[in-house]
């Protein structure tokens, strides 16, 4: 809980005390939008330079730091396309230490998203705010606990173009309910549901627009665990990818195995705790 207030003040900081930093937001097409795209993902991190060494050497980012924005805020691009960001934020006392990632949803509307996550159940971390070079922001927390962001940026989403090694592929959101967490989404952002197994059998409901899927809802296998967003990395090869995260001072979280993907996919963690997975798509 701590981490996501941390990134709230962070977002609020930039909303006020940014005029003219740039672009902090996605390379969109002006004029358009893809309702339900997850377009940006931000980490707080209490370490910035540590997590730029990591990523870089295992996904090949690049950073560049934003001139006059607070907390170092650094844009993530790849192959010459923003991903999202990253600053530092620092340990509250007594807090774990770690990092955080925060994937943002593309909505036309966040005041009217900001209504219906009250009216459902869920609660507003940030309310809708807006910043020069990023667009109208807020940070949520659904009905069952899981943290995500909404994002309208006036110069439009990115498109919805071929995904390149490094880019952000896939997402799963792992939830105790996830038929009443898809239904919640689907009123959110305007997607149609539909539903398949896994290969170990699970039921995974899609969360679908414009004929593609977005994400994929699933239930917690682990009590005790937090609902979360995980976002998926696309990479060319899951041991090699490993083998750098090892090198680069990370750790497996989910080690490969036959029966998911058949070893094309890995749960990881940064040095700092920020977990993401990776996955080969062949």
């Amino acid at each position: 809980m701590r981490m996501i207030l941390r990134i709230a003040a962070f977002l609020f900081l930039v909303a006020s005390g940014m005029a003219s930093a740039g672009p902090l937001g996605p390379d969109g097409t002006p004029g358009r939008t893809l309702p339900g795209k997850f377009v940006w993902f931000d980490l707080a991190t209490e370490d910035l330079p540590r997590a730029r060494a990591f990523y870089g050497a295992v996904f090949g980012w690049k950073f560049r730091e934003v001139e006059g924005a607070p907390a170092g805020y650094t844009l993530i691009e790849n192959g010459g396309g923003k991903i999202g960001g990253m600053f530092r934020r620092s340990r509250v006392k007594d807090a774990r230490a770690g990092a955080h990632w925060l994937s943002l949803i593309s909505v036309p509307d966040p005041q009217a998203a900001a209504s219906l996550v009250r009216a459902r159940g869920g609660s507003v971390v940030l309310a809708p705010t807006t910043v020069p070079g990023r667009g109208t922001h807020a940070v949520f927390r659904d009905p069952q606990g899981a943290y995500f962001g909404v994002l309208a940026a006036p110069g439009g989403d990115p498109p919805d173009d071929a995904v390149v090694d490094g880019d952000v592929f896939w997402l799963d959101l792992f939830t105790p309910d996830p038929a009443k967490a898809a239904a919640f989404y689907a009123e959110l952002a305007g997607y149609e549901v539909g539903e398949g197994k896994t290969r170990t059998g699970q039921t995974r409901h899609y969360l679908v627009n414009g004929s593609v899927a977005r994400a994929g809802v699933i239930a917690q296998q682990s009590a005790g665990l937090a609902p979360a967003w995980l976002p998926y990395i696309l990479v060319d090869d899951v041991p090699g990818t490993l083998h750098r995260v090892d090198h680069a001072g990370g750790r497996v979280i989910i080690a490969p195995r036959t029966d998911y993907l058949g070893g094309n996919l890995a749960v990881i963690a940064d040095p700092n705790g920020g977990i993401v997975g990776i996955v080969n798509w062949p």
